[in-house]
């Protein structure tokens, strides 16, 4: 099974790079582009110092939003992709917080335009929808699946797990205020362990691990699988 990382960048180099250096351990990164709509450093380049820093092994997923991109970007993004050997996954995302939405390009269509440059693409699958939502989504011709609001197994019995990549919040002691705010189930930090085996048991073959604001959980984690 795959462990990767959700990876924040940060906005000074020589701090970004320290995380990912201390982040090696996992077997790949995915890294957010504007959370909550704010400005942040473009996620290509944090894949960027990931392929200079740790190599080609490890694998990059691309978190793209797509509220505030027209075409003409989603195509040179995956050109981008292509070049660095990047994953992309789209997200609508959150409402800009300087300038307008665009809403020019779906889901489907930007995982259509991405694949036409021979790169891997995928989506997020929200796991509060109603089954036949659920299994709809599923038929979109994409290569995985990001899986929002995953609660335990029960969240995903009878689905077919090879593209879904359960994405687990972690609630520790240090980010506990900051994860009230999140309106997704999330996981306390000593259990996390026994979800991811639990996962593997079932045929998982990838898992993202997000823990907000505590970057020692992701270190101390990945040091015990």
């Amino acid at each position: 099974m795959e462990i990767l990382a959700e990876l924040h960048a940060k906005h000074k180099n020589e701090k970004l790079r320290r995380e990912i250096k201390l982040l090696e351990g996992y077997d790949g990164f995915d890294i957010p582009d504007a959370a909550l709509g704010q400005p942040s450093v473009i996620p290509s380049v944090t894949g960027t110092l990931v392929r200079e820093i740790l190599g080609e092994e490890k694998r990059v997923l691309i978190n793209q939003r797509l509220a505030d991109v027209n075409e003409l970007y989603v195509r040179s993004l995956s050109i981008t992709a292509r070049m660095m050997n990047f994953e992309v996954a789209y997200t609508k995302g959150d409402r800009p917080t300087f300038g307008k939405e665009v809403n020019q390009v779906t889901t489907e269509r930007a995982i259509e335009i991405t694949r036409e440059y021979g790169v891997k693409s995928g989506a997020m699958l929200s796991l509060r929808k109603g089954r036949d939502e659920i299994l709809r989504r599923l038929d979109m011709k994409a290569d995985f699946f990001l899986a929002l609001h995953f609660a335990g197994l029960s969240s995903i019995e009878g689905l077919e797990l090879d593209k879904i990549i359960p994405y687990l919040i972690v609630s520790t002691d240090k980010n506990r205020e900051i994860i009230k705010t999140i309106s997704q189930p999330t996981f306390d930090e000593n259990r996390v362990l026994h979800v991811v085996r639990e996962l593997e048991g079932v045929g998982v073959r990838a898992v993202l691990i997000s823990s907000p604001a505590d970057l020692n959980f992701l270190v101390n984690f990945i040091a015990k699988i």
